[in-house]
């Protein structure tokens, strides 16, 4: 496979014995690359006309094996999401949203496996049945009820009120919005109480919806920790020392 040649030659120039001080014998790209595409075929969607997959997958590592991959992150998330894009398309399927591949760490995985998970970050679109000839009884109009609304694009806005950015801001749109110590991220904080990564925020369905990352200190709204939350206007975000805003605009 080009893809896993390709993945195989990342890792081999960036980290020096990688396959044989890490994964000999264990975890190696071709398998990462096979579980996502199974993911898809598991959690495809049939329509009329086209067959959906979700476009977010989670990579879960054990912390021996992210903390080596980390560095380099990027660049082996960008190749995954292109192969993953690749085997939608060969196998006829419509990705619903830009492909997004994540590596989190999560210490319940053991060194040289790993964990996937995969969701749908924009709504799957409703299909108009296809032309029918006069002399056909129609028995029954298929319909996706829980994705037939429209939704209006709300815009938000993040200030941080609390902490190293004080007055920092980001607008919200439709794309996903890291948030962490990394400078890559859309909104990098300097708060060294923060992950790399500690939280991210998508749109859905018309809102906008805050993750946390696996961070180590965990992510709060309101006060209560979460793993996932819808947010409303007026709604503040605690990462380590740091308090962020949410208002829609």
């Amino acid at each position: 496979m080009k893809f896993v040649r390709k993945v195989e030659d990342l890792f081999e120039k960036y980290i020096d014995g990688f396959f044989s001080s890490r994964f000999a014998g264990g975890l190696q790209p071709v398998e990462i690359a096979k579980r996502l595409s199974r993911e898809m075929d598991s959690d495809k969607t049939v329509g009329i006309a086209k067959v959906y997959v979700p476009n977010q997958f989670s990579v879960f590592l054990s912390g021996e094996d992210y903390e080596k991959l980390n560095p380099y992150g990027q660049s082996i998330r960008d190749e995954i999401a292109a192969y993953v894009a690749e085997e939608a398309k060969r196998k006829g399927y419509t990705i619903v949203g830009k492909p997004i591949v994540d590596i989190f760490m999560n210490e319940m995985v053991k060194r040289g496996s790993f964990r996937v998970e995969s969701r749908y970050t924009e709504p799957i679109p409703e299909e108009q049945s296809p032309a029918i000839s006069a002399d056909t009884q129609v028995f029954e109009k298929v319909l996706q009820p829980e994705r037939k609304q429209q939704f209006k694009r709300n815009t938000g806005l993040l200030t941080v009120i609390e902490g190293q950015d004080m007055e920092l801001s980001f607008d919200l749109g439709g794309e996903r919005v890291n948030i962490g110590r990394r400078e890559s991220n859309e909104l990098p904080l300097n708060d060294m109480n923060t992950s790399r990564l500690h939280a991210y925020i998508t749109y859905e369905e018309g809102s906008h919806t805050l993750y946390d990352a696996k961070s180590l200190n965990g992510t709060y709204v309101n006060n209560c920790r979460i793993t996932r939350k819808v947010l409303k206007s007026g709604d503040k975000i605690k990462l380590g020392n740091t308090v962020i805003l949410y208002e829609v605009k």
